[in-house]
């Protein structure tokens, strides 16, 4: 006999909804720019009072914040499944950062690089730093691990090299448009290729 499924519990449903509610904000912050969206909008466009929302949110800017943290998971799962393959650890790097720029780069992605950071409260902040944390330590064991099977330069600085890498890597996240003459496939490409340059063995 085919059993039957539960029904959501009010837990499974409240995170269902609060999901929701981060992807819509995130592809309207992405569209029309975060200035321009009010809570307002996003409630409309869900189909519920701007009351409703404010179960989920305190404001637009804890808004803003459950987006980060959505889209660092996501960002930092990419990373992860890039840089995970056998292989040597320069052409696994190349392939991790190509995957950040182009994850970064999302239209429901890359407004957080632009508006994060004038955002934050202090405890904000240490959410932030956490994320950024564990995509520089992705990176750094990955540059380590080139160092070890002589694909990257053996008196590479793990440490210092991610900082000065993504530090690159990063403002593409603040400049790039789909407008310009490059899609974001090939500005990965060709600031990766540049941020390695002088690292590669």
């Amino acid at each position: 006999m085919k059993s039957i499924s539960p029904f959501p519990t009010k837990q499974e449903m409240r995170d269902h909804k609060r999901r929701e509610i981060v992807r819509c904000a995130s592809e309207k912050f992405g569209a029309e720019g975060y200035e321009n969206v009010p809570l307002e909008a996003i409630a409309s466009e869900l189909g519920v009072t701007k009351a409703a929302l404010y179960t989920y949110v305190s404001s637009k800017n804890d808004l803003l914040m459950q987006c980060y943290e959505v889209g660092m998971v996501r960002l930092i799962g990419a990373v992860e499944e890039a840089l995970d393959p056998p292989g040597k650890a320069a052409d696994r790097l190349r392939i991790g950062l190509v995957t950040y720029v182009e994850t970064m780069t999302r239209k429901d992605m890359q407004y957080l690089w632009n508006y994060i950071r004038p955002l934050l409260s202090p405890g904000d902040k240490r959410s932030v730093q956490t994320s950024r944390d564990q995509i520089d330590s992705l990176f750094r064991a990955i540059l380590q691990e080139g160092v070890n099977d002589g694909s990257l330069r053996s008196d590479l600085d793990p440490k210092l090299a991610s900082l000065v890498i993504l530090g690159a890597i990063n403002w593409v996240g603040i400049w790039f448009r789909t407008s310009g003459a490059q899609n974001s496939k090939e500005v990965a490409r060709d600031v990766v290729s540049d941020a390695l340059r002088g690292y590669l063995a």
